[in-house]
């Protein structure tokens, strides 16, 4: 077991050197899941073939198909004017642009997919271009606002599975969790947002009144995805096409500008990011390294609060994913969750935690996407997100040691 831990630092530690030297992210992620399963004992051959698996996996085809169409659709809505729309509507209704921003990516959380911050990140671009608000700052604001209703939002898997792990309902977990996206809200508004050079918008009560055939237009394609996956459940990659198809007739659009279009969504650095994402967490499993990290904390005899913190957020830093620290850990941590009723605080700390490692992930997916879209340092956005998180905890910690009744 212990093997398979220095594999795994040996394996982050190559990837943050690598990227610190400017090396492709999804080329690090691959240079890291081969040193990590050599690392841990296994055979080159046995390694290659398990990245050529990662590659080929339904899933992970999967993912780089819907990825690739929501790129496209961000590109193609952007070039016929729709992103201005939407953002044009908002600045009519609303006078602080800070709250302007914040509203576009919260809209795009409501729609549970990966990488999609990349629904918003171009509308939080356009809304923002004239503004002086830094890389970090629009990665920070797109990334960190469509995350806060992870916790409580019945759409994300993450919350289900929690449900069914611990035997309680999708209800007991909002309940339970609402102080947390509000924590994440206030922390996102007072520690980032209120301090962003945003300007206002200074409109009339007649424009505002005419903002909304504006806004209809700029939202309608993004609220066609967001029914077509969630209410009648159809595949994100076949409802992003024909909601490309249907803007390219109706605005009589060239085939030229969709062909860019799509190719947004198939550059090289998207491809080397979902295959070397992909091969990471591929070989975690492979390899059994994912299971070593909990049961190495747990067989240390750590204090139970530091296992409920530690082990969901390492999972969840290694992963990027919440599915996996909520499946990976939360049934190793059941037992320390009380009976025969869990404590529904202590469960939210655990996923608190688990979800503050996906937060700060180098492998989350809506992380890698948006910062190369805004161009953003790691270390700047970082330095952004250590007081909101902090305090994301102190409230999650403080639900634990003071509950209320």
């Amino acid at each position: 077991m212990e093997r398979d831990i220095l594999a795994l630092a040996a394996s982050i530690v190559l990837i943050i050197v690598l990227v610190r030297f400017r090396v492709d992210l999804g080329l690090a992620m691959l240079a890291g899941a081969c040193t990590m399963a050599l690392g841990a004992g296994f055979a080159p051959k046995w390694t290659v073939l398990e990245v050529w698996a990662a590659a080929i996996d339904k899933d992970t085809l999967l993912l780089f198909g819907r990825i690739a169409t929501i790129l496209a659709l961000g590109a193609f809505a952007g070039k016929l004017g729709y992103l201005d729309h939407l953002v044009a509507g908002l600045k009519k209704m609303i006078r602080d642009n800070r709250i302007v921003v914040a509203l576009i990516p919260a809209f795009g959380g409501l729609l549970p997919m990966p990488g999609g911050t990349m629904l918003t990140a171009p509308m939080i671009g356009t809304a923002l271009k004239d503004d002086d608000v830094s890389p970090e700052e629009l990665l920070f604001i797109s990334y960190w606002f469509r995350h806060v209703w992870e916790y409580i939002w019945p759409l994300y898997p993450g919350v289900v599975f929690t449900a069914t792990l611990i035997g309680r309902s999708v209800t007991d977990v909002f309940l339970a969790g609402w102080p947390l996206t509000l924590a994440a809200i206030v922390g996102g508004v007072i520690f980032v947002l209120r301090l962003v050079r945003a300007g206002r918008n200074e409109t009339s009560p007649e424009e505002r009144r005419r903002a909304w055939p504006e806004l209809i237009k700029g939202v309608l394609p993004f609220a066609i995805v967001i029914t077509g996956a969630l209410v009648l459940k159809l595949e994100l990659i076949l409802v992003v096409l024909a909601v490309i198809a249907l803007m390219a007739i109706f605005e009589k659009a060239n085939v030229r500008d969709v062909a860019l279009s799509l190719r947004k969504g198939v550059a090289p650095q998207i491809i080397t990011l979902v295959f070397g994402v992909g091969a990471y967490k591929h070989l975690l499993i492979a390899t059994g390294i994912r299971e070593s990290v909990p049961e190495f904390l747990i067989q240390m005899q750590m204090p139970e609060l530091i296992v409920i913190i530690a082990v969901p957020m390492l999972i969840g830093l290694i992963t990027g994913v919440t599915l996996a620290f909520v499946g990976v850990t939360f049934p190793l941590l059941v037992p320390l969750f009380g009976s025969p009723e869990p404590d529904m605080h202590l469960v939210m700390l655990a996923f608190c935690s688990g979800f503050v490692g996906c937060l700060i992930s180098p492998v989350h997916l809506c992380l890698v996407l948006a910062r190369e879209h805004f161009g953003a340092t790691f270390s700047r956005f970082y330095r952004m997100m250590a007081l909101p998180l902090v305090l994301l905890m102190v409230v999650a910690i403080a639900l634990v040691l003071w509950p209320s009744g």
